[in-house]
């Protein structure tokens, strides 16, 4: 339990530490007047508080109240009714409850919330934890929204550069967390990995031993863009249990940390069983806290191909056979719509199985669209498009 006096005093100070902070408008809109519930989830420190705030605070028809302050590690369930009451007599009408997974039994009140009317805006760091609350509780009450770092669209009106091959390069080496954009500090990726790691995962899943969970996180940030299994990933770092890696994939993937794509396959059952390829929510994420990932730049231009991919589709796969590879096939509505190479650089040595690769996957998924993103090569080969990579992102 919390007093009321309390909340009324915590949530004074939160706003008013929001006002000093930097911030731009995110491409990213949110539904300002929807009947069901706002859901925004994310990447923690990817920018989710600022941009509802953005949105509703400047507006001051909310109360905003961040749930990750220490202040409030007594609020129970019971102590939302006097949040009610400081909405009410604040004059308002809406009500933002941001990291609101950290208190326990939440969804009851969120749906006790929607049936009296009340607009409601929530954040999120955890995928499976928001839904599978808001599956059982708010089924059809609930809009969702994700969130990840800046794209280099936002990366450029964050400082107003021009886009051209200069500013990539920036945000190549600097990657879209908003909050490091304007320190750019050298151990910012590695303290917000271990946050996400423990916090995110370890503490609420009851994770004892985290060294554990810090190896295999750093195994796969140093393979990025690479196939990997769980039966190898559990021989080589010295799992007990296959189950055990696959969980803990699991968990990071829910915390937006990385994410996964399966082989394409018409089989599910091959889509399952064959090796996957891993990526990161930020590719800077990686070259931080990696020695070897750092210094693969297609790699890295790979992961910020995959990014791009990741916003505008829920189903990306790679293409694989005895002859041929290609890097991403985009599905929307049951087709395949585009086919991506990624290449740092096409030269003799890679031309024909770089374009190769493209071709076949196309002629065996029936996309219409193929091109190649390069780091700065724009040319057309073989009747293939090479776009340079800060074009097209």
């Amino acid at each position: 339990m919390i007093s009321k006096i309390q909340l009324e005093e915590i949530i004074t100070d939160q706003q008013e530490n929001f006002f000093v902070k930097k911030w731009i408008d995110r491409i990213t809109e949110i539904p300002v007047n929807s009947a069901r519930i706002v859901i925004i989830s994310g990447v923690r420190r990817c920018g989710k508080s600022t941009l509802i705030k953005q949105k509703l605070l400047t507006t001051k028809t909310a109360v905003y109240i961040n749930f990750e302050d220490p202040r409030l590690i007594n609020f129970s369930l019971e102590d939302f009714t006097k949040l009610e009451e400081i909405l009410k007599e604040s004059g308002k009408s809406r009500l933002i409850l941001d990291e609101v997974q950290n208190i326990e039994k939440w969804e009851l009140y969120a749906r006790m919330a929607n049936e009296k009317g009340i607009p409601l805006y929530i954040t999120g760091s955890n995928a499976s934890m928001l839904s599978r609350e808001l599956g059982t509780r708010l089924t059809g009450r609930y809009f969702q929204i994700e969130l990840f770092p800046f794209n280099y669209q936002e990366f450029l009106n964050f400082f107003g550069f021009e886009r051209n091959l200069a500013s990539f390069d920036k945000y190549f080496e600097m990657g879209g967390f908003p909050e490091n954009l304007d320190e750019n500090d050298t151990d910012y990726h590695r303290t917000l990995l271990r946050d996400i790691l423990i916090r995110d995962i370890a503490v609420r899943r009851n994770i004892t031993n985290e060294n554990q969970l810090i190896r295999l996180a750093l195994y796969l940030l140093s393979n990025i863009g690479k196939e990997f299994s769980y039966n190898n990933i559990s021989k080589i770092l010295e799992f007990k249990s296959v189950r055990t890696v696959i969980d803990y994939c699991d968990y990071m993937k829910e915390s937006y940390l990385m994410d996964y794509i399966p082989l394409y396959s018409y089989s599910i059952k091959k889509q399952l069983v064959n090796p996957k390829k891993v990526y990161c929510v930020d590719p800077v994420f990686a070259k931080a806290n990696s020695l070897s990932f750092s210094k693969d730049m297609g790699r890295r231009l790979e992961n910020f191909i995959y990014n791009k991919l990741r916003r505008q589709y829920n189903e990306i796969y790679y293409f694989k056979n005895r002859n041929t590879e290609c890097d991403f096939l985009a599905k929307d509505n049951d087709l395949i719509v585009c086919v991506i190479q990624s290449c740092w650089e096409i030269n003799n040595e890679n031309m024909e199985r770089e374009i190769n690769g493209l071709k076949y996957a196309m002629a065996e998924t029936g996309a219409k669209v193929g091109v190649i993103i390069t780091y700065n090569q724009e040319d057309v080969l073989d009747g293939v498009k090479l776009i340079p990579g800060w074009k097209w992102l």
